[in-house]
């Protein structure tokens, strides 16, 4: 599945980050929460164009290694915009990125971004050097998976694009001369016609006009139609990444108190926020199984990924404070049962841990954990298995 860096990044822009940043430049929340949602997308824009050449690529991947942007700094995002030292070391660590993405172009990106999100210039232009810092690191962290080298970083960088559309600013694209950014499947349909086109014209000009027979161009065009159709077969078949991503989309879910959050139909925070306001079903306890979050293997860690499921559901809790819930920790059957029951339980407080941090107070967070206790299915198969390592969320009180 191809790795999309505007969701993660945007998932470490809680409502406590979002508010400490509207402070830090003087804006309301609202305005600096559509800048930052102009700002990200922007800045992986720059980073894909960037990327979109051999040098680029290069140069980025010594800029990821002289920062140490190994997402370290994603362990407290709001320190980014509090004050004090972080902030402005961020401030200065950001100027220099922006210089080396924008170049003379960047005071130009600001007023462009003031004018998207109706904030002064300067606060735009604060806001897109503290920014700069949080996308690089969570960059850096999905190295790792990808591979360290210029062309898997470029290639990274190079799928950005599938998430891009609709997302930066309008007229930011022209303005900074984007044109190296790939259109992705228009242009395939745009090179497939002409592709017929070129072939119909070269076959049938290589003939005599007097002697060509009427059914000749029909035919000439099926078979090219044919040809391109099966290299898009082979195409489909080697790269099937961008279409199980498309499969999934992603919704804004409107919150209260204005905060607006981006994440895909079907996952657990769209079913949960959703829940929470319906009025239809007030049951209590509601049980929701996490998706999209993973541990390092017999460890408490998250994965860089799940970091941004934990912020969506931040978020939402931030939403409804009267909602108090319990995160219940399970494991598969492999390997002693005690030992098992501690990983859950520890893990479950791991993410409390997580959400406290990000504002949630810890009494309205419960934990438990059960080890291999009720499985959800079987455990002879991987994917039994698999199912049963899962973090559920039991709402108690709304």
């Amino acid at each position: 599945m191809a790795i999309d860096l505007i969701d993660l990044a945007k998932g470490y822009l809680t409502p406590n980050v979002i508010q400490a940043a509207a402070t830090r430049v003087g804006e309301s929340g609202e305005a600096t929460q559509k800048a930052l949602a102009g700002i990200v997308p922007t800045l992986v824009g720059a980073l894909a164009n960037t990327a979109s050449t051999g040098d680029g690529a290069q140069g980025l991947l010594r800029m990821l290694d002289a920062g140490k942007y190994d997402g370290g700094l994603l362990n407290n995002v709001t320190s980014l915009f509090a004050g004090g030292t972080t902030t402005e070391g961020a401030l200065n660590t950001g100027k220099g990125i922006l210089n080396g993405l924008f170049g003379d172009k960047i005071g130009e990106v600001s007023n462009l971004i003031a004018r998207f999100a109706g904030v002064r210039p300067e606060s735009a232009s604060s806001l897109l050097a503290l920014a700069a810092p949080l996308v690089m690191n969570v960059l850096g962290t999905q190295r790792a998976s990808v591979g360290t080298g210029a062309g898997a970083l470029a290639t990274l960088l190079g799928e950005q694009k599938n998430f891009l559309r609709g997302l930066v600013p309008p007229g930011l694209g022209s303005m900074l001369g984007w044109s190296t950014l790939p259109s992705g499947l228009s242009n395939l349909a745009g090179s497939a016609t002409g592709a017929v086109s070129r072939t119909a014209d070269e076959v049938t000009s290589a003939l005599p006009r007097a002697r060509r027979p009427r059914w000749l161009i029909p035919a000439v065009i099926i078979g090219a139609l044919i040809v391109l159709f099966l290299a898009w077969l082979s195409s489909s078949t080697t790269s099937t990444a961008p279409v199980r991503q498309a499969a999934r989309k992603i919704s804004e879910l409107q919150l209260p108190g204005g905060v607006k959050i981006s994440v895909p139909e079907g996952s657990f925070n769209f079913s949960l926020a959703s829940w929470l306001a319906s009025t239809s079903d007030t049951t209590v306890p509601k049980r929701f199984v996490f998706d999209d979050l993973n541990f390092e293997t017999g460890s408490t860690t998250l994965t860089p990924e799940s970091v941004g499921t934990v912020n969506s559901l931040v978020a939402v809790l931030t939403a409804y404070p009267a909602v108090s819930v319990s995160l219940e920790g399970y494991t598969d059957n492999t390997g002693d049962a005690d030992a098992n029951k501690k990983l859950s339980l520890d893990r479950a407080v791991a993410v409390k841990n997580i959400m406290t941090k990000g504002g949630i107070d810890e009494g309205r967070i419960g934990t438990d954990g059960y080890g291999q206790e009720n499985p959800i299915t079987s455990n002879d198969t991987e994917q039994g298995r698999a199912k049963n390592r899962r973090l559920e969320l039991v709402v108690v009180k709304r």
